[in-house]
């Protein structure tokens, strides 16, 4: 997943480097882009932490029990 999100980050900086914009335009488009992916990412994680803690819950309680 991480190497996707790699070429995705390079090909959308490479896009938007070479489009007739301004520089001004252009580091807001990078930025945006680049905060896109950066929660798409978080919650990603999140998402895999909550999978994780449930799972270890019903780990302990299987223990106890």
């Amino acid at each position: 997943m991480k190497g996707i999100l790699t070429g995705v980050a390079a090909g959308l900086l490479i896009g938007y480097l070479t489009a007739p914009n301004s520089g001004k335009k252009t580091r807001k488009k990078i930025v945006k882009a680049l905060d896109k992916q950066a929660r798409e990412l978080t919650d990603g994680i999140s998402e895999q932490w909550d999978k994780t803690i449930a799972m270890a819950e019903d780990v302990v309680s299987s223990v106890k029990g």
